[in-house]
């Protein structure tokens, strides 16, 4: 089967949706399939082309036998929506015309966000008349409502609403991470048998617990004390006001240091709160590279974070819930519904309703104290993971949907 991957993310872009796809074409390249990728010039998250792809207007290489095939579009750090929409945007239309040299696939599968990337999908699928398989990462235009940017009467939201249920219902089949999501997109389209559900999954084999770190902690100057840290995208569902007063509380403790890795769209907050100077026990690490990212987890002593008051967020599972599992690291988090009830079921931690700044704070405490309840959310959560959240049995839901598709 040859399988053509329209997507935004792929490595060495960084981020979750970025790690399954680039590990799920390796799986399916090595059962035997043939994969091609049309993704993005390398620009995530610094939001500029790498200095090796600047000034081109297509790289193609071939990856250990998977074809990549990369194309510019207009990168922008800015925040702004404006700003990223016209990057989005460029890639659609970069990506919709190289694709069209790219030899027939048998089906195309599709990382439906941003929304502009799957039109340029759509587009290939219907100019070599190929179904295609949409995966959903993050509901969109959902997202615009929950980060207030428009209303359900604005007519931008009504647009992409309409183009984006033209795009569920043109796809042969629709892959969610979150069941929550998987009954958002039924409402919209009418209930289906096409929409399934698969978890993000984790490299079990990469990320385990038990793994030195004292190179890492040395590396990046985070001392010998406990950490609880924040660990990904510093994107505008996490509710950094809640966590950075959540740390705070532990002001009176030298022995605990609060580290966040990563960056994005809310990294102003975190400047101008660092900036005041009263988050002493605060430590901010720019992107790390993913390689060292199960040397991070496993320096953790809890992981938390806390998603905000919204109903898309009630359904969303953070990428980093599966690797933190599988590190063994305990997770404290502020949020409900899907996410809440993974946490709660496994063991590997607590889940409190969002904005509950005293009881992150307390779950935290409790595990920083207790060496023998923080040994058992370490045991369990690494056995859920080890039962649930494999890649190799992620990798074989994926492959058997899009064989049944292809064979369609």
């Amino acid at each position: 089967m040859h399988i053509l991957f329209v997507t935004t993310y792929f490595e060495p872009n960084q981020g979750a949706t970025s790690v399954l796809l680039s590990r799920l074409a390796k799986q399916l390249h090595a059962r035997g399939h043939a994969i091609t990728v049309l993704t993005t010039m390398p620009h995530y998250p610094l939001g500029h082309i790498a200095d090796s792809h600047r000034g081109k207007a297509v790289v193609v290489e071939n990856r250990d036998g998977i074809r990549v095939v990369q194309t510019w579009l207009r990168a922008t750090p800015s925040p702004r929506i404006s700003r990223k929409l016209i990057s989005q945007m460029s890639f659609m239309f970069t990506a919709a015309i190289r694709g069209l040299a790219i030899p027939r696939p048998d089906v195309i599968f599709i990382e439906a966000q941003p929304i502009f990337t799957s039109l340029a999908g759509v587009w290939l699928s219907l100019w070599k008349r190929t179904p295609i398989v949409l995966n959903i990462s993050d509901l969109w235009p959902d997202h615009l409502l929950s980060v207030g940017a428009v209303t359900e009467t604005h007519p931008i939201y009504r647009m992409a609403r309409w183009v984006v249920d033209r795009t569920y219902h043109r796809a042969a089949a629709i892959v969610c991470a979150s069941p929550g999501w998987a009954a958002a997109i039924q409402r919209y389209i009418g209930s289906n048998d096409k929409t399934h559900v698969i978890y993000y999954g984790v490299d079990i084999g990469r990320f385990h617990p038990g793994q030195d770190t004292g190179a890492f902690r040395e590396k990046y100057n985070l001392g010998d004390g406990k950490l609880v840290t924040f660990l990904g995208t510093f994107a505008t569902q996490y509710d950094f006001e809640a966590m950075l007063m959540v740390a705070k509380r532990f002001a009176d403790r030298p022995d605990v240091r609060f580290v966040f890795i990563g960056g994005g769209s809310q990294g102003d907050v975190m400047r101008q709160q660092l900036a005041g100077g009263s988050l002493t026990n605060v430590q901010w690490v720019n992107w790390i590279d993913h390689a060292e990212m199960p040397l991070a987890w496993c320096a953790s002593d809890v992981t938390f974070w806390a998603l905000r008051n919204h109903d898309l967020y009630r359904g969303t599972i953070p990428g980093k819930l599966y690797e933190a599992m599988a590190s063994g690291t305990p997770i404290v988090a502020a949020t409900e519904d899907v996410p809440a009830k993974i946490i709660q079921e496994s063991g590997g931690g607590f889940a409190v309703p969002f904005a509950d700044v005293d009881g992150m704070t307390d779950a935290i405490r409790r595990l920083l104290d207790e060496p023998d309840l923080r040994e058992q959310c370490s045991r369990s959560g690494r056995a859920y993971a080890e039962q649930y959240f494999d890649a190799e049995g992620i990798a074989s839901a994926y492959e058997k949907i899009l064989l049944k598709v292809a064979r369609r």
